[in-house]
């Protein structure tokens, strides 16, 4: 059967009001869009279904949201990851991993997230 690959979107940030501002500001992407508190919640619904999109805060109530990163990006290279932070990441370690400016305009943060899926690619399963 050719079932085409929905689209899928992860947000975690361990501020509740962060994700509900998220939740408002995706509506009209298309796609599925999930929400997480924190690092592990967020990789076990990685583990339930592959992201195209996910963008992290930076500070996670169980590690760090460019460690989380890392990890998706490890292990699902093609998945498009943002770093939703108030300093883009001084470290080296962040190859691949765009940066969204945490004080940036709804617009600009929406901007950026259609941008992403633009520049995703699907190949068949």
């Amino acid at each position: 059967m050719g079932a085409k690959k929905m689209l899928t979107f992860l947000f975690v940030d361990e501020d509740p009001r962060s994700l509900a501002a998220l939740r408002r500001l995706v509506k009209d992407l298309p796609g599925c869009k999930r929400f997480a508190r924190g690092a592990a919640e967020a990789l076990a619904l990685v583990r339930e279904e592959a992201p195209a999109v996910v963008v992290s805060g930076d500070l996670l109530p169980d590690g760090d949201g460019l460690g989380l990163l890392e990890q998706v990006r490890e292990r699902y290279p093609r998945t498009a990851c943002a770093l939703h932070a108030a300093n883009p990441p001084v470290t080296s370690r962040a190859r691949g991993i765009t940066w969204m400016d945490r004080a940036a305009p709804p617009a600009e943060v929406h901007a950026l997230l259609r941008a992403l899926v633009a520049g995703l690619t699907f190949s068949p399963a």
